[in-house]
């Protein structure tokens, strides 16, 4: 924030870094190996006498201050240059904290120089004895900057107690120094062996060949053995937080852990191969092969180390985009630009429709490019956030860095965060918003016939949800259709009563509706006293689609149609996963397309480290099998949240802050809602609280079920409606929900616009399944279906419009003659009846 910004596009994303440093850092190894390896081989000289292997160390001493002095000083120079352009505010740091390491580092480095240059030019002038002398300090300067530098890197990755103390020696003794020290002073050895291959290549004599490529065969592959054993050693010594970060939380690791063990096998059987089988015949060609794949080596740890820094690049300081920890609450507060001394002046007085794209882009530049490209080989950004419009893009940035944690979260206002989300999203991948879902308008439907004095059955119909929903694909099954018609008959009387012996209930989905059994007879339940069947609908009519289809029921009594009735039985899989996911509509307006699909495996396999994509060639991948789901008798396992609470707490985490419109309706079907509660304004919140509320009852649940795996999600997510997550009730899916009685108490009007908290006790208080205070008729046979309470839409009040002719309550003004024969007058089903 106080520097300026090195703007990079095509070769940002820490690419001359990775260049750089990778290729410095291996011939620095080198440097310190290289230097022990010259002043044994020439021992080794003397004492066989031997002027063949004299005049190959002298050779190699010029490759080797070429290429350790010359290329390995210019490339020292490029990577202070570099680092302090792409990330200046970790470099001034590192500065200030080890301003005497830096000195003394110096003070060794220049040591290395005298004493390289006087070994290499007084071969011929200075005697045997002093002559090694000078290789001996050498090396023990070289050993002693490695020492110093060591110290530094290390705090990078684990700086320990300076966070606290501040202090020299706990940043500089930091919890790896040790463990890191040994290692790469085990590779600065085989470094040794690898570089000596290939000027071992060179030697004329056959026999001094052959021996000095076994020498290096040697050191090549012990040191490549011990280099791995310390590096496990090494990596066992991070911080847990770390070591997570490394072998579970990011999937993109695994690729470098995997070119890291290739790589250690190509450099120890290309070692032994050139040793024992080929050392006669030993070409360049190959002990450059060999060589560079000890690179490949040591740039994939070195990325695998990385890993464990991320999303810093002082660990728990200064984050990879040089923006300190500390700094980020402020900044949320009163802006990334405002605090950007360097930012352009117009965008210093404010973001406005004019300059929000500019604003976005000088907030990449700030907060992204130093490990984004756009169009290069690093971390592209357009490939990486191709799936985006604004309000996906603006969601992930709400997230970053929360549950992914190999990120930084965005530092800034709402306002500049939305600026970013539409200069990556318009600007970068040309993404326009993602177009509403399209709903036809529901058509009304002719009702069953029914003469209020001459019927002597009353038959009653509703579905137990206001909009089953489901996800199925020959990926993966979210959630697999099925729809629950309930019933009750009713033999119409003074006093009626329900009848369940010698009746059965016939169903028949209406003509065109995709279904497994579009008829079939409905199941007595006894203990309910209503009749049910499970439908497994899809809306789809014709080809068209349909969310409320009709189902026609038939009543029979002994085998003879005592009363009909119809009932539309909503249903949709119109999920909005193509907002954040990309792709589009499966079906024309409906359904999960198949890029939708596997942009989904591929971010729970990058989230969860499961392999989603592979596995799902074989065949569907079920979710409830591994999340526990009551709406599918699953119990998923136990170390897993429940899948109610696993969706709802992710996405939780990424559209903080967003009201009902922008949260619940961006993922569920927009026609959810279809009754007076949502013409009065009611949103999704009204009842089940805000997302994060909602999501947060939920993992509480899973809690007290011991699913451990809400354990990791809830404190990521902060409660709206209420003072803590404390204070949030605890639930399970489709068992507990609100309770209709909690705004209408006594079943009065309602006394608040509120129910979020108060949940009912079990399946039985459910609306669809709650029967009145005489505990005969269920509430739903009168009110509606939930979520579609009458009046609703045409097709929703099919069955009103059969019995009363009008779109209204069971009961209400003067109806109870649809049941009762007579007018009642006093509310016997519950209080507050609308009789007149």
């Amino acid at each position: 924030m106080e520097y300026p910004i090195w703007q990079l596009t095509t070769l940002g994303g820490g690419f001359w870094i990775a260049l750089i440093a990778t290729l410095h850092v291996y011939v620095a190894h080198f440097a310190v190996g290289g230097g022990l390896l010259l002043v044994l081989v020439e021992q080794a000289a003397y004492r066989n006498n031997n002027v063949h292997l004299l005049d190959y160390v002298k050779k190699h001493s010029r490759f080797f201050l070429l290429l350790t002095m010359a290329f390995g000083a210019v490339s020292g120079v490029a990577i202070w240059i570099t680092i302090a352009l792409l990330a200046p505010q970790a470099t001034i740091t590192l500065i200030h904290q080890f301003v005497f390491g830096w000195a003394a580092e110096w003070v060794c480095f220049l040591g290395e120089i005298v004493a390289l240059i006087v070994y290499y030019y007084t071969w011929e002038s200075m005697d045997r004895r002093d002559h090694l002398t000078v290789g001996w300090l050498y090396f023990l300067f070289g050993w002693l900057s490695l020492f110093l530098i060591n110290g530094i890197i290390g705090f990078m990755l684990t700086p320990g107690d300076w966070i606290t103390t501040k202090s020299f020696w706990d940043g500089f003794f930091n919890p790896t120094f040790w463990p890191q020290l040994v290692f790469r002073s085990f590779f600065s050895a085989a470094c040794a062996g690898l570089f000596g291959f290939v000027t071992a290549t060179r030697i004329q004599d056959e026999d001094t060949r052959h021996a000095m490529v076994r020498t290096c065969s040697v050191w090549t592959t012990l040191g490549i053995v011990a280099t791995i054993l310390s590096g496990l050693l090494y990596m066992a010594a991070l911080p847990p937080a770390q070591m997570e970060l490394i072998t579970l939380k990011s999937h993109r690791v695994l690729g470098f852990m995997t070119w890291f063990w290739i790589f250690a096998g190509v450099t120890l059987v290309g070692g032994l191969i050139l040793a024992f089988r080929m050392p006669r015949t030993m070409s360049f060609s190959l002990a450059m092969l060999v060589m560079l794949s000890g690179l490949g080596l040591f740039g994939s740890f070195e990325f695998i180390r990385e890993a464990g820094r991320k999303p810093y690049l002082i660990w728990d300081y200064t984050y990879s985009n040089s923006i300190q920890k500390a700094m980020v609450p402020v900044i949320n507060q009163e802006g990334a630009i405002k605090h950007a001394k360097w930012a352009p002046p117009e965008l210093k007085a404010g973001i406005t429709e004019a300059n929000v794209l500019k604003a976005g882009e000088f907030l990449y530049q700030l907060e992204c490019a130093s490990c984004h490209a756009i169009g290069g080989p690093m971390n592209e950004i357009r490939k990486r956030t191709s799936m985006y419009d604004e309000n996906g893009m603006d969601a992930f940035l709400t997230g970053m860095g929360k549950l992914n944690k190999y990120m930084p979260p965005f530092a800034g206002t709402t306002q500049e965060r939305k600026a970013l989300a539409a200069y990556i999203a318009v600007t970068l991948n040309g993404n326009k918003a993602t177009t509403a879902a399209t709903i036809p308008d529901p058509e009304a439907v002719e009702p069953s016939p029914f003469d209020p004095d001459s019927a002597e059955y009353a038959l009653l119909a509703w579905a137990d949800q206001g909009m089953r929903f489901f996800a199925q694909n020959d990926k993966w099954t979210l959630l697999p259709p099925r729809s629950v018609v309930r019933a009750q008959l009713v033999l119409r009387d003074g006093l009626p009563e329900f009848v369940t012996d010698g009746v059965t209930i016939e169903y028949a989905v209406e003509d065109g509706i995709e279904a497994a059994a579009p008829t079939g007879t409905m199941q007595l339940l006894g203990s309910q006293n209503r009749f049910e069947a499970d439908l497994a609908l899809k809306p789809y009519r014709s080809g068209q689609f349909e969310p409320l289809p009709v189902v026609t029921l038939t009543a029979k009594v002994d085998g003879e149609t005592v009363a009909t009735a119809k009932v539309a039985v909503p249903v949709s899989d119109q999920m909005g996963c193509r907002n954040c996911h990309g792709g589009d509509w499966a079906e024309d307006g409906s359904g999960v397309s198949q890029g939708t699909v596997e942009n989904i495996l591929a971010a729970h396999d990058r989230m969860n480290k499961t392999d989603h994509v592979a596995a799902s060639a074989k065949g569907p991948i079920t979710c409830a099998n591994c999340h526990a789901d009551p709406s599918q008798d699953s119990e998923g396992r136990d170390n897993l949240p429940s899948l109610a609470a696993a969706i709802h707490g992710v996405h939780a985490v990424y559209m903080a802050g967003r009201d009902s419109a922008q949260s619940c309706m961006l993922c569920h079907p927009q026609n959810t809602l279809r009754d007076n509660h949502g013409e009065a304004g009611f949103e999704c919140a009204n009842c089940h609280g805000p997302l994060e509320d909602h999501a947060i009852s939920l993992l509480k649940g899973d809690q007290e079920a011991g699913r451990k795996g809400a354990n990791k999600l809830l404190p990521l997510i902060t409660p709206r409606n209420v003072g803590n997550a404390d204070a949030v009730n605890p639930r399970t899916p489709w068992v507990n929900e609100p309770d209709c009685l909690n705004c209408h108490v006594d079943f009065a009007a309602p006394d608040s616009d509120s129910t979020f908290n108060e949940w009912t006790d079990d399946e039985t208080e459910l609306f669809a399944a709650r029967r009145d205070e005489m505990d005969a008729v269920n509430c739903a046979a009168c009110h509606g279906s939930p979520h579609a309470l009458y009046p609703a839409t045409d097709r929703d009040n099919v069955m009103p419009g059969q019995y009363m002719d009008q779109a209204r309550i069971f009961g209400a003004a003067g109806s109870c003659t649809v049941c009762h024969v007579d007018e009642m007058e006093d509310p016997a089903h519950h209080a507050g009846m609308g009789l007149n």
